[in-house]
This record gives C-alpha cells, structure tokens and sequence, in this order.
C-alpha cells in the first residue's frame, strides 16, 4: 500500500470537504446509471462476467464467490488464448470439460488451479465446470494476458429435475454426472438442473426433508427462498416418494403433498411441462396418478405421468439389487425418458412432424447410417465419427449434391463402381453422364473430418430432375458398429473409412456399418487430453460432452471393440485400463441389449489380460453375448503401413479373419 506525508489541518479540510464532494458525485452517477462500482467487465474471467453462464442455483450475490446450492449445479463459458486456470478458495473436487471433451476429474485442488498443464490450441475454446464435493465455491478464473472469455452460446431451453438420491446419481462413480437426470438433459440438448438430494422425500414428516416445501429454495438445506426470476424451465421432471413411505407418510398425505407441489411449481413456471415420474419402486403410484389427474381436471393440460414400468431391470442396472441404479442404469432411464419429454416440448424436432421436399433433410426416403446430428438443424445434417453415410432411391436420369463448403466424399450409384469428390462444394453433378430413366440408388460418405482436414461433412440435399423423387431403397435389416481408434478409422488406407476393416465386413456380411472411432482416440479419458472412448462411446460427437446419442435411433446386432493401442503412451495403468474396459461392456450392453460384443485383442497386443479379464467379468456377471477375439499372428510386416496402421491389404486380412467370427454369432 502507498503511504503520503500527513497534510496540514487546513489542508486536510479542503481535501476532505474536495473528497467528500467527489464522492457525492461519483455516487450519484453510479445512481443515474443503475452502476456498481464492483460490477465486473464482461470478459475478465471473474464471479460477475456477464460471459460466464450459471446452471442451475447459484449464489453470485457476493460478486467474488459463486456458490452452488444444489447438485449437478455447473458453469459454462468459452475463452481466448491457449490456457485457463480456475481459482478454488479451499480443497476441492470438481470436473471440468473443455472444447466439449471428456469430463476431467481434478481431486482436492486448491488455489489457482491449472485446467491446461497441455496449452490448447491458440483461438476459442469452451470450457465447463461442475462442482462434485469439498469447498464448492468458483472464485474466477485466470486467462492467459490479452485473452478473456467469450459468451458460449448455451442452450435456451431448460429441464430441471427433482428427486432424491436417484436423481442426485447417488453410489455411481460421477454422482450428478452419471445420473439419468444429466443424461436426460444432454439427450435433449437442454440445460439441465437437479433439484435433488439422498433420503429427501415428497413430504416433511419424521427428520425427512420434503420437497413440497425445499425445492422453493436457494439451497438444498437452507430457508432462502429461491428468486425463479433467475430462469426459467420447459420441462420439471419430479422422481419423489422413494422415500416416504420409510417415514410414515400416508397415501392421503402424499397425493395432497404432491397436487400442492405440481400447483406451486405451475405458479414458478407457467409454460412448463410437468411430469410426475413413477418410481422405480412403485411407491404411492395411485396417488401420484391421481395428483396429475386433479391438476389435469383443473385445466392443466402441461402435467403427464410417466409409466416407469420395466425400463430398468433388478440386479443388472443396480448398484445395490433394486435400490440405485448403476451408471447403465441410468443410461437405460435417460434413453426411455428423454423421448417422453421431447414429444411433449413443442420446440422439439424429435416431437414435431416435419414433411420435407424429396432429397432434403427430413426426407425418410434418405437413411442415414451412423451418428448424424438432425436435429440441430432443419436444413443441414452433420455425420459424427468415421464412417457415416447414407442412402436413397430417386428416380429420372440426374442427381446433384447441394455442398455447402469445400469437403472431399465418395458417392456410388446403382451399387456401380465408387467416385471420389476431391475438394468440391457448391451442386456437385453426380451424374455427368446421364441415366438410363428409371430407377436409382444413391450411397455417399464425407472424408473424415479430424486431425488437420477440417472439411464441411454436411448434407443439405439432392438437385433431382423435374418431376423426379426418391423412394427408400431396399436395406439391411442388420447393423454390426466398430468401436476403436485410427486402426477402426482406416487411418493410411487409400479410402480411409471406406478401407477400413469395419467397413469392409459390414459389406462382405451384407449389413448396416458404422464406425465410432477416432484417431488417437485411448480407452481411458486421459488428463493429457486423450479422448476417452468409455465415456465418449456414448455421445453424438467425439470430441464434445454433449448432447448424448440417442440409441433409440438405431440399435445394433453386433459391437466389435478395438481399444489400447493408445493408452500406454497416456500413462494409463493396468487397473484403470480393466475397470474402464468393464464399465463400457456394461455401456454397451446397456445401448444395445441383445447385441453381441466381440472385445478384440489389439493388434500390438496390449492390455491383453485386462481385455480379457473384463470380458471374463462381464460373463461371470451373468452376461452370455460377450467374446475375447485373439488376434495373434493376424497381421505380418507386409500388412502395414508403418508399425501400427494396417495398409489396404492389412484391413482385408483383418476382414477374412474377422468377419466368419462375427458372421457365427449373428448370421450373414
């Protein structure tokens, strides 16, 4: 602090009476303007960035500390420059997504900590902050010099979920992060809050904290009341009555507990949803069908009961027999009550009917293989992971490809020979060679996009001749989908997707194929930044946490895993490698119960043991479909590229040795 020399008393007066007037002044103006003189400029990283968006109840009031008061609370913002740091009052544990990547675990962190010990890429970057126990309070973050934060675009839509500890995620290995209430949200591509804490029931009786009353409120324990001027919802899911009945509540009691709630929450949110969620336990279901009947009679048609009936099954999506669900469990609940919820939300393209002009997106006419985004758009689809495509029929003689920017793409027609499109946008002529009239088939798939080819892979459409249309053409009834990094990529192969092994079985076998792969892509989410296929297996894009992909959209008859390549070269251990690789075989047989999964030894031969080790778990664990394919002595020198890669030759023999193993167990 600086220090002057003591003024004289008469000087001292005027410099007072001089302060004094300055700071009328000053107040005054800060007055006129609606001011503060802690208000932070947006972009300086601080608790008061108007930058940085607050999910869920946080306490901001202080200017210097935000605190969350309910589970699953999170904060998003996205940032210049290529490092961020996060300051943390006292230990913490906290996960933190960036650029939409895997969910990182920071355990007891304090002080300002270090988000990037990697330096991203220079340019903008998202980052997300979830906040799981110890001292939850953000206190800022620090950029890099010249870099500040960028408002991140979230969604405007909201879902706030209220429940107990099933909805808190309780006993899985993320809490909040794995609850089927955080798995719901990303689903609908929705922000999403969790009004929710273990052992809270419906109605306050017996020590029992009800949510008739807390869920008013700022925090799960304290009696501020919430100001809902803060948001507002869509849609407000309640799981309640779990609990209860261990307290002594009455049915009376609670279906009067639960038309009071379903009234109040209407007065906070007047265009939201409402659904009253049967337990998974089947408590108190009469009465809580008759609160939503009442509230129904009354003249709100925005309330629904969902039927939870047979959505999660004892013992195998559980943590604790019937309790808990496990982290598959959830998954289970997200992919049977994400559909519910969207049919109800009128801004939702899952639940409005759109009919579309042949050839354009929404034609049903045109499938579309593997994971594509249509729904963020109604006139341009986005393909996810390597290897997607689609198909149609049209009639007449010409067909043109509407591209919106420059992208390479093979395009076959009539089951003909493959074309590649090198570096092409605007109509692509398909055809330069007209027809002969009649009818066609049309099959296209983009260049991967990844690494440092940065193509426009969208679908906006097909030019067709007047007077012409499509027709869906005759397609497999199976689909067999890969899982892996480059090697499942195709990576150094002269088509790249389309010369990968996974492409050529689903062809040699005559099925559907995708391929959820990426280059250099590990098993185990790594701090260093490797992305993590156990956790991102299960999301529409790679590279991002959110939205989750709908498995509703096509399910599988076969998954062929080829993971570890790459997590040695991460610092992955043995153990954290077997317990990952069990958690994705439950992941998987979760998305896809009847399907088989064939976990592939890599080609190098790493991880062996503990591949096989959880296959072994995971048959033992009662589940029959689950394989160990040992692949050694598959490949020789003259079968790769590098010591790695296959060449074209090496993903055929890969092909000739794989595909009858598959061809048993599913049939071809």
């Amino acid at each position: 602090m600086q220090t002057s020399p003591h003024p004289t008393p008469a000087r001292h007066a005027r410099r007072t009476s001089a302060a004094l007037l300055i700071a009328v002044l000053v107040a005054c103006l800060l007055s006129w303007a609606g001011g503060s003189p802690a208000q932070a400029a947006p972009g300086d990283g601080s608790v008061s960035d108007t930058n940085i968006t607050y999910v869920g109840r946080w306490d901001t009031g202080s200017g210097t500390a935000a605190v969350p008061g309910w589970t699953g609370a999170y904060l998003q913002t996205a940032f210049t420059g290529t490092t961020v740091k996060v300051k943390a009052r006292d230990a913490v544990n906290l996960y933190v997504s960036i650029d939409g990547g895997s969910d990182v675990f920071h355990a007891g962190v304090r002080g300002t900590v270090n988000l990037t010990p990697r330096p991203l890429s220079p340019g903008t970057h998202t980052l997300r902050i979830s906040y799981r126990s110890g001292d939850t309070v953000f206190q800022g973050l620090v950029l890099d010099s010249g870099a500040r934060t960028v408002n991140a675009n979230t969604p405007s839509g909201l879902v706030e979920f209220v429940g107990d500890s099933i909805t808190a995620g309780a006993l899985t290995d993320r809490l909040a992060l794995d609850s089927y209430a955080w798995k719901t949200g990303d689903q609908l591509g929705m922000r999403h809050t969790q009004i929710a804490r273990s052992g809270y029931c419906l109605v306050a009786q017996s020590g029992c904290t009800g949510l008739s009353t807390q869920f008013f409120k700022t925090t799960s324990t304290g009696g501020q009341d919430w100001d809902f001027s803060r948001y507002g919802a869509n849609a407000v899911v309640i799981n309640l009555g779990t609990n209860d009945i261990g307290h002594g509540v009455t049915g009376a009691a609670f279906q009067s507990a639960y038309i009071a709630l379903l009234r109040d929450i209407r007065v906070k949110y007047p265009n939201a949803h409402l659904f009253a969620v049967q337990t998974l336990k089947k408590r108190y279901v009469t009465e809580t069908k008759a609160a939503v009947g009442a509230r129904t009679n009354s003249g709100d048609s925005k309330v629904h009961y969902v039927d939870t009936t047979g959505w999660l099954t004892d013992g195998t999506d559980y943590e604790d027999g019937n309790g808990h669900p496990n982290e598959a469990g959830h998954t289970k609940f997200a992919n049977r009550l994400s559909p519910v919820i969207s049919a109800q939300l009128a801004d939702t393209a899952t639940g409005s009917a759109r009919a579309a002009a042949p050839g354009q997106p929404g034609d049903p006419n045109v499938k579309f293989v593997g994971r594509w985004d249509t729904q963020s758009s109604t006139t341009a689809y986005t393909p996810y992971w390597a290897g997607a495509y689609y198909r149609t029929g049209f009639t007449g003689r010409t067909v043109k490809l509407k591209q919106r920017g420059t992208i390479d793409f093979w395009a076959r027609i009539d089951n003909g020979p493959v074309t590649f499109y090198d570096d092409v946008k605007g109509t692509v002529n398909l055809t330069p060679s007209p027809l002969a009239a009649g009818n066609h088939t049309l099959q296209v798939n983009y260049q991967v996009v990844a690494g440092s080819y940065r193509g426009d892979a969208v679908f906006q459409g097909l030019v067709l001749d007047s007077g012409a249309t499509t027709f869906a053409p005759s397609a497999p009834a199976k689909l067999i989908e890969f899982v892996g990094d480059s090697i499942t990529v195709g990576t150094t192969t002269s088509q790249n997707a389309r010369t990968a092994y996974g492409w050529l079985i689903g062809e040699r076998l005559g099925t559907e194929h995708s391929q959820i792969a990426q280059g250099g892509a590990c098993l185990v989410a790594a701090a260093d930044g490797c992305v993590g296929l156990e956790q991102q297996f299960g999301r529409l894009n790679p590279n991002a946490s959110t939205p989750a992909w709908d498995f509703s959209r096509y399910q599988a008859n076969a998954v062929v895993i080829n993971l570890g390549t790459n997590d040695v070269g991460h610092g992955v251990d043995s153990a954290q490698f077997q317990s990952a690789y069990s958690s994705l075989l439950r992941k998987v047989r979760a998305a896809y119960p009847q399907a088989w999964i064939f976990a592939l030894e890599t080609f190098r031969g790493r991880y062996v043991p503990q591949t096989e080790a959880a296959v072994r778990a995971a048959t033992v664990g009662g589940d029959s479909r689950v394989s160990f394919v040992d692949t050694t002595g598959w490949l020789g020198s003259g079968d790769l590229t590098d010591s790695v890669h296959p060449n074209d030759q090496g993903h055929r023999v890969i092909a000739d040795r794989l595909a009858p193993i598959i061809a048993a167990r599913i049939g071809s």
